[in-house]
């Protein structure tokens, strides 16, 4: 009995996580501070050497974090640590396209005065192919949803990739 309390307890409390979860909460913390907050609380406990895919989304719950923020300190420090972390990430991971499409994301949002536009180019490519070519599975129709309202991607590919 005590071992299962034990192993109960371990699972609540060090477990990852969901993906899928993560990807809803991001989702729809781009407009709402309070799921920004919960999505912060969700990844405070992963780390930098945990899945490249959770460190991604932990970076991009900082840049929102900062913009939920008062105080152009606080801000600035939020952003430049969810940034750091992300470029971190996909210096690791430069082939994982879901880490490339979180950047991406955050690009496009990002006001031009912080000057984090660099890769959009770069990235938009590849999540373009990538739809183009790839299976459908959650994150292809995830990052459909996405592209098919950026202000990133035109309205030929938008054509296209609505018709995959």
């Amino acid at each position: 009995m005590k071992y299962i309390l034990f192993i109960s307890f371990f699972s609540l409390f060090f477990t990852s996580p969901s993906i899928s979860d993560i990807r809803e909460l991001y989702q729809e913390a781009s407009g709402s501070k309070e799921i920004t907050l919960q999505l912060v609380k969700e990844l405070e406990a992963v780390k930098k050497t945990d899945n490249a895919v959770l460190v991604a989304y932990k970076a991009a719950s900082l840049t929102l974090l900062a913009k939920n923020t008062k105080g152009a300190k606080s801000k600035k420090m939020y952003f430049k640590e969810g940034v750091d972390l992300l470029e971190f990430i996909i210096s690791k991971n430069s082939k994982n396209i879901e880490l490339r499409f979180i950047r991406l994301t955050i690009q496009e949002k990002t006001p031009k005065f912080l000057k984090y536009k660099e890769n959009i180019n770069e990235d938009k490519f590849l999540i373009y192919n990538h739809l183009k070519n790839g299976k459908n599975t959650n994150l292809q129709t995830y990052m459909k949803e996405y592209v098919l309202q950026s202000k990133v991607f035109s309205i030929e590919e938008k054509n296209v990739i609505s018709e995959l």
